[in-house]
């Protein structure tokens, strides 16, 4: 199900309704948890209940792994909630790796055959696996680290007749439906200690319309409209006949497609969270105004670069291990946090080239961080320069994402040096019309970081909710084709 279908809108009006009736209060939070998990369970399972399956497997087997660490720590055995963290985990990636990664690892291994191959790749990808799995991951971790409060873990360790109540608190940190098929990803000590009764008077409307409004324009508005433009990168034909400036004009398009499709969809994630007394973590802080890859990490994806850095750089030593170790762990991550976003060797080259980007810079940037003055004309020809570099190496590796095969990005470059400069009216209008909105969107953020008195001066309610209106009114007359957000597929 789609947050901008009709039936979306049905399920959030009903599901709001049934939250917020009264109840008694010692029962409301139980009340309001089984609402929130019911209308997930619809939402997931919408387009194929079968997925449902899985899922309900997930949170059972974790929500039993998770009373069995804490058992074992409250028994003071330590080894034995170890091994459980262990083999949770081991299982969770295994379901992972089975319905994303089988058919890239069998095909790797001589004397397969490709029949098999073929069988195995056919293998429907449930929606969101990769998402619920990290939050998966991180609730086993976070507890046997004890960074939930001891009141959760009390409530999420019960046995016996309070094992449903437990099961309903895990289980809804990884299925609540804003955030279960794109995120943003949650920490569980980032969620499960807001778990509690939520009032109706609590919630922030200014606040929500905000997220909601900003998040649907950057969706249906700018992302849509402008798929319809950068589709015609995955056709050779289209390929052959564009010039360099329809297929730049394209380019740039996509990337702000991506940004306005993802950021969008975390926006509207984060204000609906926000209707049922739940707060979800930024996912993105205006990447395009990085000044190196590094930045543009700090930027973009804020909960998968936390969950990567948290979870897995961290843990593999970060920086504290010497020069060496620090570029094989940013090498690993990367590597590891590109195929995390699809089950093919091109999304693996997208993180092992950032990987290498970030390793450059960590050897060149800081090394001449003093060259040039901070201050002065000198810091806006660096920093020009920087952007630059750092803009356009990010768009080209937006190639990886969007071309189906190393050919297709083969041939845009060929067809970058052909020296034909015949342009296509409809790219550079798509960019210009749809691709600007993006751009302005960066430039509130500039003023934000480094002219917040114009920000505030500016600040005024009755101007947010023209803009706010303008939006709106864009979105209903002129929405693009409707399609699937970009990240369902990871």
């Amino acid at each position: 199900m789609l947050f901008n279908s009709f039936e979306f809108l049905v399920l959030l009006a009903i599901t709001l309704v049934l939250y917020y009736v009264p109840v008694p209060a010692r029962l409301a939070r139980v009340w309001q948890v089984g609402v929130l998990l019911s209308a997930s369970s619809i939402f997931y399972g919408w387009e194929d209940p079968r997925l449902l399956i899985l899922l309900g497997v997930s949170c059972v087997f974790n929500a039993i792994s998770v009373e069995r660490i804490l058992s074992a720590k409250r028994e003071e055995r330590a080894v034995a909630a170890k091994r459980w963290l262990v083999w949770a985990i081991v299982l969770n990636l295994s379901f992972l790796a089975f319905f994303k990664y089988a058919g890239i690892l069998l095909g790797t291994i001589p004397g397969v055959h490709s029949s098999a191959v073929a069988w195995v790749r056919s293998i429907p990808l449930p929606i969101g696996i990769s998402f619920y799995t990290f939050h998966a991951i991180s609730l086993l971790v976070d507890v046997h680290r004890g960074n939930v409060s001891q009141e959760t873990q009390r409530r999420l360790g019960r046995s016996g007749a309070g094992r449903a109540a437990s099961l309903g608190d895990l289980s809804l940190y990884i299925v609540f439906f804003p955030q279960l098929v794109a995120g943003p990803i949650v920490k569980a000590h980032d969620f499960v200690d807001q778990i509690r009764e939520k009032l109706w008077s609590n919630i922030d409307w200014t606040l929500v319309r905000r997220y909601l409004v900003t998040g649907y324009f950057l969706k249906i508005f700018v992302a849509d409209n402008l798929a319809e433009q950068t589709v015609l990168l995955t056709v050779e034909g289209s390929l052959r006949t564009s010039g360099p400036i329809s297929l730049m004009a394209m380019l740039y398009g996509y990337g702000l497609q991506i940004f306005a499709d993802f950021a969008g969809y975390s926006l509207i994630a984060i204000g609906l969270g926000l209707m049922f007394g739940y707060r979800l973590p930024e996912n993105f802080r205006f990447p395009y105004l990085s000044l190196s890859i590094t930045e543009f990490w700090r930027r973009w994806h804020l909960s998968l670069s936390s969950w990567l850095r948290e979870y897995l750089y961290i843990p593999l030593g970060g920086n504290r291990k010497g020069s060496g170790r620090t570029y094989f762990n940013l090498f690993l991550v990367m590597f590891l946090g590109g195929l995390w976003h699809g089950a093919e060797w091109k999304f693996a080259l997208w993180g092992t080239l950032h990987g290498g980007l970030l390793a450059f810079e960590r050897l060149v940037f800081r090394s001449r961080a003093g060259s040039l003055a901070s201050t002065g004309p000198w810091r806006w020809l660096r920093d020009g320069f920087r952007w630059a570099y750092a803009f356009h190496a990010v768009m080209f590796l937006w190639l990886t994402f969007l071309m189906p095969d190393m050919a297709h990005i083969r041939l845009f470059f060929e067809m970058m040096g052909s020296g034909g400069w015949s342009v296509k009216g409809q790219p550079v209008f798509a960019l210009l019309a749809y691709g600007g909105m993006a751009v302005l969107y960066h430039l509130w953020g500039w003023l934000q970081e480094h002219r917040p008195y114009w920000v505030k001066q500016a600040g005024n309610p009755w101007a947010e909710g023209i803009v706010h209106a303008v939006m709106l009114f864009l979105v209903i007359t002129n929405p693009g084709a409707p399609r699937g957000f970009i990240y369902f597929q990871f």
